[in-house]
């Protein structure tokens, strides 16, 4: 009885243990899966941007030359600009999805490793066998070349990875650039509203001070008629015998307070005509 029950265990225990190996082995294969879907995607995404990069490159040479053509006018510029900047805008959106996926892909290798490191694969043993000399001299020289061609592959991956690395590096520093001169525009549209401000501002203030001076020369002009008449009523007044001494006292006082009044207006137009000439410049 004790010796079915250990069977039964042992049996319980190794078809557990299968299980957890065959459900090891299952995530291994899917994490290998997701790994060269991701690269896939990583590799063809990597070439439309070299390709796009390309593109960029020769739409800013146009560019340039044509800002040095006499047919470029302001308008047509700034178009071209606008495409040239939403070129960039893409291809460095393009750029980020790429880093973004390689971050997981990093995810996913580090995932298989750990897997692979629990769950190692067991290698069939294989028997020895003798070999003439003639076999060991062929496949010395298949190791040769095996070995000479991974060294191909790794200095052709390197001046790949070179290139590419160049190529996101300007890609880099024309949306920089980019967003350089976004920066740059914003400002100068910032001081632009300003001056409109300002300026709006100087001509209200002149358009006041003209009607200001108008309103003034108008009342100096009727008060100078008026200082005139008075005058000649005083003379009057002085000739005539039966005007009082205190008459014609009043009457120069108010001439007085007039002429001083209107001396302060002139004073005031004179002023504000100064302030209007320097607003004017």
């Amino acid at each position: 009885m004790k010796t079915l029950r250990l069977l039964v265990t042992s049996i319980f225990i190794i078809g557990f243990v299968s299980i957890q190996q065959v459900s090891a082995q299952n995530d291994i294969k899917s994490l290998k899966v997701k790994i060269k879907n991701k690269e896939n995607q990583i590799s063809a995404n990597e070439e439309i941007l070299m390709s796009g990069v390309k593109a960029l490159k020769r739409v800013n040479a146009n560019l340039a030359d044509f800002k040095k053509s006499k047919k470029a006018t302001k308008k047509e510029v700034n178009r071209k600009e606008k495409i040239v900047a939403s070129m960039q805008l893409r291809l460095t959106k393009l750029n980020t999805q790429i880093e973004n996926q390689k971050k997981e892909l990093a995810i996913f290798e580090r995932k298989l490793a750990r897997k692979q490191k629990r769950n190692p694969v067991k290698k069939a043993e294989v028997a020895e066998t003798t070999s003439t000399s003639f076999d060991a001299t062929i496949s010395n020289n298949q190791k040769g070349i095996s070995l000479r061609k991974q060294k191909l592959e790794a200095a052709r991956k390197k001046l790949e990875e070179e290139r590419k690395a160049r190529e996101i590096a300007y890609l880099k520093q024309q949306e920089a650039l980019r967003l350089e001169e976004e920066k740059l525009k914003q400002l100068d549209n910032e001081i632009k509203a300003e001056e409109q401000a300002i300026s709006k501002e100087k001509n209200t203030l002149i358009s006041d001070l003209e009607d200001d001076i108008s309103i003034n020369e108008e009342i100096l002009t009727s008060g100078k008629e008026g200082l005139a008449k008075m005058k000649t009523k005083l003379e009057e007044a002085k000739k005539d015998p039966t005007t009082s001494k205190e008459s014609i006292s009043r009457k120069e006082a108010i001439i007085l307070k007039i002429e001083k009044r209107l001396a302060n207006i002139q004073n005031e137009i004179n002023a504000k005509k100064q302030e209007l000439s320097t607003l004017k410049g």
